[in-house]
């Protein structure tokens, strides 16, 4: 039967077993404040029995492994909320920019027109005085100079959002890189049996980096896990990363999202690069387009009023504004066709002091242009465009932040390290290894009392 040397060795291995957990516990409330920790447990587990006979003896404890305590569902939809998140804070970001441009329809184009329209009411009063024609041509340069403005000024924020493009492309291509590394050590020390939670740690982090520059779809296999973008291409497999190109796309010159030689920059979602895609390729068209339309129907209209009438030396009135050869890039082309003030038709009967054509270009002010609406409907169609592609970026970037913020207070809950519990823990271990060194010295002494028998002074 099992004497004072098995007492022994069941003692000091569970002396080993609850120093374990208490290192473990110590590592816990080191990485308190550890971002993206897991807390570990220390799983202990029963060794195996001993039979003689027909009775079996228990052989004490062993510490079974260090385990990582995550959910592994809760963090897919952190990467899931985090890709939102940098998507609307991408948009915003970039609206903010093109906002300050189109703040206010009284300003930017839509001053310039009511100064120019403003001009062509004190020329009524009187169309011979030169000074209020040049008023006229000095307004109308002014809203040349305005529509340029703004169509540049989208142009630019546009532009700057082309050249983040590769640079994200190449940050990505980094973190799929050392997440494929980190998958590789995770696999290996999951095939010998080991605890792998700190290298977890640290590719949950790089995932969750990553998903903040894109949208990916993460799933478990043998290997570790595979990422791929949402429309399934692949970036991480097992060990092996895929790397991303970047580089000018056909059609438009900017810059594309390559992966294989294929352009994916249609299919790029999500994150910091599908936000800024989503601005640049669709947005900031979107509104050039309106502002292009408002320039270029906005010449043809006035040029067909100054036409109706007669310049200052009785001459059919022509075009007043530069005629638009199409409507994209209407607005950055915008010009006045006129630099001598007599050339304005303000006469309707081709009389010198006949003010009845300016009436008629007044009257464009109020009319519908093709599209539906006057001019300076049009311009704060626009301008409320802007606002709502901002407020919605803000609402969304708000409501992804407080989603993201709810998944980690869920995450801290599971997977984080409390102070209260950790002390628990580390009472329980500490007396545990206390009762097992007090069996070690009982035994110890038991067993010197046995080799002193018989001994004789």
């Amino acid at each position: 039967m099992p004497g004072l040397n098995t007492s022994m060795d069941i003692a000091v291995q569970a002396l080993m077993a609850e120093q374990g957990a208490l290192d473990v516990t110590t590592n816990n409330i080191s990485n308190v404040n550890t971002p993206g920790y897991s807390r570990e447990l220390a799983v202990f587990q029963e060794a195996p029995p001993i039979q003689e006979g027909n009775v079996v003896y228990g052989t004490g404890v062993t510490l079974a492994q260090f385990q990582s305590v995550r959910d592994q569902m809760l963090q897919l939809r952190m990467y899931e909320e985090t890709a939102q998140q940098g998507d609307s804070q991408a948009q915003l970001n970039s609206l903010s920019q093109i906002q300050t441009n189109f703040a206010d329809p009284s300003q930017g184009v839509g001053g310039a027109l009511t100064a120019f329209f403003n001009s062509l009411s004190q020329l009524s009063t009187n169309p011979t005085d030169p000074n209020a024609r040049q008023q006229v041509l000095t307004a109308a340069n002014n809203l040349a100079a305005a529509f340029h403005q703004s169509a540049a000024a989208l142009g630019q924020v546009q532009t700057a959002m082309d050249q983040t493009v590769p640079q994200t492309v190449s940050q990505i291509n980094q973190l799929t890189s050392q997440i494929a590394q980190l998958n590789a050590q995770v696999a290996q020390m999951q095939g010998l049996g080991q605890d792998p939670g700190t290298t977890q740690d640290q590719r949950d982090q790089l995932v969750q980096q990553l998903s903040q520059l894109t949208d990916v779809s993460v799933t478990q296999t043998d290997h570790g896990i595979t990422i791929t973008t949402a429309n399934g291409v692949p970036l991480v497999v097992g060990g092996q990363s895929f790397a991303l190109q970047s580089g000018a796309a056909s059609g438009n010159g900017l810059q594309g999202v390559f992966a294989a030689g294929q352009d994916i920059t249609s299919q790029i979602q999500g994150g910091t690069l599908g936000g800024t895609i989503q601005v640049r390729d669709s947005v900031i068209p979107n509104l050039l387009s309106q502002l292009d339309t408002l320039a270029s129907q906005f010449t043809a209209s006035f040029n067909s009023a100054n036409q109706a009438g007669f310049d200052l030396s009785g001459n059919p009135g022509g075009n007043f504004f530069t005629p638009q050869a199409a409507v994209s890039g209407a607005a950055s082309s915008f010009g006045v066709a006129i630099t001598d003030p007599s050339l304005i038709a303000a006469s309707l009967d081709g009389s010198a002091g006949s003010n009845g054509n300016v009436t008629k270009m007044l009257a464009v002010q109020g009319q519908p242009l093709p599209e539906g609406v006057t001019p300076m409907s049009a311009y704060a169609n626009l301008v409320l465009a802007v606002g709502n592609y901002g407020a919605n970026a803000q609402a969304n970037v708000t409501a992804s932040g407080a989603s993201l913020q709810q998944l980690t207070d869920e995450r801290n809950a599971i997977s984080g390290v409390s102070l209260d519990e950790e002390s628990t823990n580390m009472i329980q271990y500490q007396r545990a290894y206390e009762a097992a060194a007090r069996v070690v010295t009982t035994v110890d002494s038991m067993l010197q009392t046995l080799l002193g028998v018989g001994v004789t002074k």
